[in-house]
């Protein structure tokens, strides 16, 4: 209902006028019949009457004519808006979800690594440990004195057989420490380059997954640059819109000498307020 009556003439004139109607476009064209007919039949003071009452009526219509399409434009905005964020927050949620997911496969490859390591290491340890013998073979020295000692014993050399026999415990024991000194080392050096290695799989699993992290972040970002650019285009368009809505209302509105080229606009704005929001839903199917 138009809250039209605020605006009245005087008591006089009121009396000259026809009676006001629930509509306003409607009571507006009523007020211009009459206006005309009163015009037509010589009643010039009730066709001036009209005239004023109805100008009154044309810049409340007016203004409220505004207001509506701005309030409609407001609406438009917030649903653009709103739609916007909803979209944003689905963005959020699915991104979320995969880095959580590709954290976790992450995660997944670097445990295996480690118990694939773990376990090599203990087979490469009980490998060294089965091809590096505890003792070392003789020395050309060592078998020399073992069998002049053998000889002797023959012999019955045992005073001298004795001797040597000390002479080759000395000489295990020396070579016996000498080897174990170069076992260890070497054990220790193959260990040293097994770990080098097992560290240079790390390093390179750790890349690997910080290349493709950082890819996603890129991704993510241009997604995100994408969705914020397209509303800004939307939103801009939009506004575009409305503005020459509000512009080719208010010249229509200026140019207008006619009550039926009046109630033509408020045809027109409302018309045009069907398209912009066909084309929101439009926008919205392009999302």
């Amino acid at each position: 209902m138009h809250n039209y009556r605020g605006v009245r003439p005087s008591t006089a004139k009121m009396n000259t006028l026809p009676p006001e109607t629930e509509n306003l476009e409607e009571y507006m064209k009523i007020l211009y019949d009459h206006q005309k007919a009163c015009e037509k039949s010589g009643k010039y003071l009730e066709a001036d009457c009209a005239k004023q009452r109805l100008k009154d009526l044309k810049i409340k219509y007016e203004s409220k004519t505004k207001l509506d399409i701005r309030d409609r434009h407001e609406q438009e905005k917030y649903e653009l808006t709103k739609q916007h964020q909803a979209e944003m927050q689905n963005f959020n949620a699915f991104w979320e979800e995969k880095i959580q997911e590709f954290e976790q496969d992450a995660q997944k490859l670097k445990n295996e690594l480690q118990q694939k390591q773990e376990d090599e290491m203990q087979q490469f340890l009980q490998d060294l440990e089965g091809s590096i013998p505890q003792t070392p073979k003789d020395s050309a020295e060592l078998l020399s004195l073992k069998k002049t000692e053998e000889q002797l014993a023959r012999q019955e050399e045992y005073l001298e057989a004795h001797k040597i026999q000390s002479r080759i415990a000395q000489l295990q024991k020396e070579e016996q420490e000498k080897w174990t000194l170069l076992r260890n080392n070497k054990i220790k050096n193959l260990l040293t380059q097994q770990k080098i290695k097992q560290a240079n799989e790390t390093n390179v699993l750790n890349q690997r997954i910080e290349n493709a992290a950082d890819e996603q972040r890129k991704n993510k970002k241009a997604e995100e640059d994408t969705l914020t650019q397209k509303y800004m285009n939307v939103k801009k368009e939009l506004e575009g819109k409305q503005l020459q809505e509000l512009q080719r209302i208010d010249k229509d509105f200026k140019n207008t000498t006619s009550i039926f080229i009046t109630s033509r606009m408020s045809k027109m704005a409302s018309q045009t307020g069907s398209q912009m929001q066909s084309e929101d839903q439009q926008f919205k199917g392009k999302n």
